[in-house]
């Protein structure tokens, strides 16, 4: 040690902007190595999602609910046409400001549903829903324009490993 005498004070083990420049590369190559690390397929696997979530996705117009039209996927071009209350009943009701949306799945149970006419203040904000069974309710006056034209979709999930 009295090779280093001189060159460090007795009171300090090391100089103060080494201890600082070596906690920030420290800190840098840890998150560095964890990002380059995680492998984002692992996260989201597209091949096992299916075997966790059952969607459908509904789209309707208000206008005409005799007719609405049913997907496996969100993509209105595959949308099949099927009477209302066949496989889903949608109801849809509108007074002044507030409307009032119920649907009713018969086959398939709801976990979770998504309205695109649903305003939303934020992304995280969650559609207040009222559940009883498999039925889902909302009564709102936050309404946006229909998407894809003149209708509006509903997108039903069924947790399967419930």
């Amino acid at each position: 040690m009295k090779l280093l005498k001189n060159v460090f004070s007795e009171y300090n083990c090391a100089p103060r902007q080494f201890n600082t420049r070596f906690l920030i590369i420290s800190v840098s190559v840890v998150f560095f190595l964890s990002i380059t690390s995680c492998n984002p397929v692992a996260l989201v696997n597209p091949d096992s999602y299916g075997d966790k979530w059952d969607n459908t996705y509904l789209w309707f117009k208000p206008g005409d609910m005799n007719t609405i039209f049913i997907s496996d996927s969100g993509d209105p071009a595959t949308a099949k046409p099927i009477p209302n209350d066949s496989e889903f009943l949608i109801e849809w009701n509108k007074k002044n400001k507030v409307y009032n949306l119920k649907v009713t799945s018969y086959y398939k149970d709801i976990d979770f549903a998504w309205f695109t006419g649903y305003d939303a203040d934020n992304p995280s904000e969650e559609i207040p829903w009222i559940q009883n069974g498999n039925t889902i309710e909302l009564q709102s006056e936050k309404l946006l324009d229909p998407t894809d034209g003149e209708m509006y979709q509903i997108s039903i999930s069924d947790d399967l490993k419930d």
